[in-house]
């Protein structure tokens, strides 16, 4: 027996399945972690529209038979043009896509983590300053929605230097425009982001590999 319904979605990967079919990784608003079968398409012509964080409103068939359902219907919940045309962007996006895909495995509806990583999604896109900082605004607001971040940031096992806990501090304390606006060489951006992985792999029992963190590095550079 097979049901149809309505949801929004975060795609986070595409894998390619048989000749002309994906399977695509994404979160759901409406029950978690979730992937889904795309039929009738190639990867490249996927890319406009199944590119890393895009919001979209799909319509999936599940059925009993099957540990994926079928994606039947898509279109964007927002345009995001910035995220798909500017490299910049593009790469922040591949960034935070990877690290959700990799660390974010419940399929579980969290309304509150759902709503506010759209708001974030749709941050990125609008922002007309520099994002430089954005992946590490990322990180710490992901550590907060998860609950993992503590009230003495030195405890975890000393993961984090003198130097990082009053990084860490700064931005746990100020807003959005603040912490876009602190002064970081591309090195210590780089390097802390890989401290904040490490806090998050620690939590979540999980390793959490960020490839496309390099590549990021050196579009910020």
């Amino acid at each position: 027996m097979s049901s149809v319904a309505k949801s929004r979605i975060v795609v986070l990967h595409l894998t390619k399945y048989a000749e002309s079919s994906l399977v695509l990784h994404a979160i759901d608003a409406l029950s978690g972690r979730r992937s889904f079968l795309v039929r009738g398409v190639k990867r490249g012509n996927a890319v406009a529209v199944f590119h890393p964080l895009s919001l979209l409103d799909v319509v999936a068939a599940s059925s009993s038979r099957s540990s994926l359902a079928w994606l039947r219907e898509w279109e964007p919940a927002a345009a995001l043009h910035e995220i798909r045309g500017n490299q910049i962007k593009s790469a922040v996006a591949m960034f935070i896509s990877e690290v959700l895909y990799r660390s974010f495995t419940t399929e579980l509806a969290d309304g509150k983590l759902f709503d506010w990583l759209c708001d974030t999604i749709v941050r990125l896109d609008v922002e007309t300053g520099s994002v430089a900082n954005f992946p590490l605004w990322f990180l710490v607001s992901y550590t907060v929605q998860l609950g993992f971040m503590p009230g003495d940031p030195v405890e975890p096992q000393g993961i984090f230097t003198p130097a990082e806990t009053e990084l860490l501090l700064k931005m746990l304390r100020s807003p959005y425009e603040t912490v876009m606006a602190i002064p970081l060489s591309a090195q210590r951006r780089s390097a802390f982001a890989r401290k904040l992985l490490q806090y998050l792999s620690h939590h979540l029992g999980v390793t959490i590999d960020a490839r496309s963190l390099d590549v990021l590095h050196a579009v910020l550079a």
